[in-house]
């Protein structure tokens, strides 16, 4: 750095110099991003060279741009390929190349896969990468920590020159909330770099899974095959239990699977006034022996009547007007080709505000019959499947396709539908949960009247504090009809947020931790890459030099032929009678004619 500061910014401060006699001489020095002038603080935690060569064309392209100076290590971790952006700037790129590129014995950790987001209780995957150089045969061991704590671990062989691998762990989300773990690779005698041997992540656990309880009359392989389907379903957990043993509480699911109930035996009416109350959503599965005159009280949308003690085949026929979910091709082929559900036979009729998934088939003729279909009340949703039979829906899937896949998209879709939250919060806030230290920390909110009809006229406040105590006020801006606060970039931490407002006497609050993440990109890859510098250089016909030689690029700029300066004509035409000078010339030479013939006898 020291260097850099002293004898490069030297060596650059002549070459402009010398070029600047000759030439326009344009400074730009860029990093994460690009800046006018010369700066070597060197303080950017990204480096993006195909931005400063596409700013570059984007300022100066044309017919006046006759070289580019490129200074640099070769290192670039973020944007696009900056081989492509020389190209398209059409002039010669000179580059620089500075940094050390010896490899020295390193061990890294590359990087570290994991999903965002984790739901309470589920077990998540993590991929730590490490890549080692010169520190063959050397034992390391990579583990995943939390508060200190080792959670899982692996002891690692360095086995090969260079080295890399990838490791998989397995954790478990244990507590809800925003979750720091840390992944660290244990050094080994002779590393060059520490920094780059341990990384932060961040993994935002949800406590809000969603609860189904599957409720049968009897026991049957239709609800095993729900659960089956389910259990692939994230961040859905599933009960299943039968109508005389149920003893819980309805409050406690966000949606009610009824298979062949209400029934005569189990009339569920205390069970289905409490869903009702609360709006929990019911999907009802038809079959012998229900109770169908409390089933129509229920609602559903499908209303049976005549109905008799016979079963009754139908195959299912795909709704294409059906707009509350897509369905997919393949699960549109593989629905109208699964066997028949068994249903009461009778009359089925389909409610005004209902809409049918799919419609019954009889052999080859199409009813106008509901199959499966669904109904919004307000805020809550209903479902009705006509039949029974699901469970030959799944054996067929796999038979006819080699998985269950189709089947258990088609349910998951069908639940995710019914047991959607809506959320009723009239104060909202939303952030990113965790930002680069490089990137600014921007929330936006939201605040609802009594008629959930959009306002932002009362103050909003929000008060950040991080890991030591100290605190950060701040008052969000207002932006059409919503809020915005720009807090700038934060110094890496962790942070918890606090936001409060006010609206027709009533408080309002909102709560919250957002991550500001270390930047470790340039400590990952500290070997300088001149093999990319020489190449811009070549491809565009630019000679590639070391400081020492920085005097070469001024020859080779003045030895360029296609570099010559440029000589501007512009014509332009302006009446003569509004040149006053000329007039009162011509008047004077007309004077003093009139004077001398006068004089002389002329007149």
């Amino acid at each position: 750095t020291a260097a850099i500061r002293g004898t490069l910014a030297a060596s650059l401060d002549q070459l402009s110099r010398d070029l600047g006699d000759r030439y326009t001489v344009s400074a730009m020095t860029y990093g994460q991003e690009v800046r006018n002038g010369l700066h070597f603080e060197q303080e950017d935690a990204l480096t993006d060279i195909g931005q400063a060569l596409r700013e570059t064309y984007d300022r100066f392209s044309g017919p006046d741009l006759g070289a580019v100076i490129l200074t640099g290590d070769g290192i670039s971790n973020r944007g696009r390929d900056p081989r492509l952006e020389a190209l398209r700037i059409g002039v010669p790129v000179h580059t620089i190349a500075l940094g050390d590129t010896t490899v020295r014995p390193d061990i890294t950790l590359k990087a570290v896969e994991h999903n965002r987001i984790n739901f309470l209780g589920n077990e998540f995957p993590v991929l730590v990468r490490v890549e080692a150089r010169f520190l063959k045969d050397a034992r390391t061991r990579v583990t995943l920590s939390q508060d200190g704590k080792e959670l899982a671990g692996r002891d690692l062989v360095i086995s090969s020159e260079p080295f890399f691998q990838e490791i998989p762990f397995t954790l478990k989300a244990e507590r809800p909330g925003l979750q720091r773990f840390t992944a660290t690779v244990r050094s080994v005698a002779g590393e060059v770099s520490l920094a780059n041997n341990a990384m932060d992540i961040h993994i935002e656990v949800l406590d809000d899974r969603q609860k189904v309880l599957l409720l049968g009359a009897a026991p049957h392989p239709d609800l095993g095959s729900l659960r089956l389907a389910l259990d692939g379903l994230e961040g859905y957990g599933t009960e299943l239990a039968m109508a005389a043993e149920f003893t819980g509480q309805v409050e406690d699911y966000d949606l009610i699977i009824l298979h062949q109930l209400p029934s005569p035996k189990h009339g569920m009416s205390s069970l289905l006034q409490r869903a009702a109350e609360r709006n929990i959503p019911i999907c009802v599965i038809l079959g012998q022996g229900m109770d169908f005159n409390a089933f129509n009280a229920l609602g559903s949308g499908v209303r049976v009547t005549g109905v008799r003690n016979i079963a009754a085949d139908a195959q299912a026929a795909v709704n294409k007007d059906f707009t509350a979910f897509t369905l997919e091709s393949d699960q549109v082929k593989a629905l109208e080709r699964f066997p028949p559900l068994q249903m009461p036979m009778g009359q089925y009729e389909l409610g005004r505000s209902a809409s049918a998934m799919l419609f019954q088939r009889v052999g080859a003729v199409r009813t106008a019959y509901p199959l499966i279909a669904v109904l919004q009340q307000g805020e809550r949703r209903m479902a009705t499947i006509s039949g029974e039979g699901l469970w030959r829906w799944r054996i067929s899937d796999m038979q006819q396709n080699g998985s269950h896949s189709r089947f258990d998209r088609v349910v998951h879709k069908l639940v995710q539908y019914l047991a959607l939250k809506v959320n009723k919060n009239r104060f909202r806030v939303q952030h990113e949960a965790e930002i680069a230290e490089n990137d600014a920390v921007v929330f936006t909110a939201e605040l609802y009247n009594a008629s959930y009809e959009r306002v932002n006229g009362p103050e909003v406040t929000i008060a950040m504090e991080d890991e030591d105590g100290r605190e950060y006020p701040y008052a969000f801006s207002r932006v059409g009809d919503t809020y915005r606060l720009d807090a700038g970039r934060l110094p890496a931490g962790n942070y918890s947020w606090l936001a409060r407002t006010e609206l027709d006497g009533e408080r309002f609050s909102a709560n919250g931790e957002v991550v500001v993440r270390k930047v470790m990109t340039e400590q990952i890859t500290t070997v300088a890459d001149h093999a990319l510098l020489a190449d811009l250089a070549a491809r565009t016909g630019g000679l590639s030099v070391t400081p020492d030689r920085i005097g070469e690029l001024t020859d080779a700029i003045a030895g360029n032929e296609d570099l010559v300066a440029r000589s501007y004509v512009h014509s332009s035409f302006s009446d003569l009678i509004s040149l006053r000078w000329i007039f009162f010339v011509l008047l004077a030479l007309l004077t003093a004619e009139w004077v001398l013939r006068r004089r002389n006898g002329a007149y």
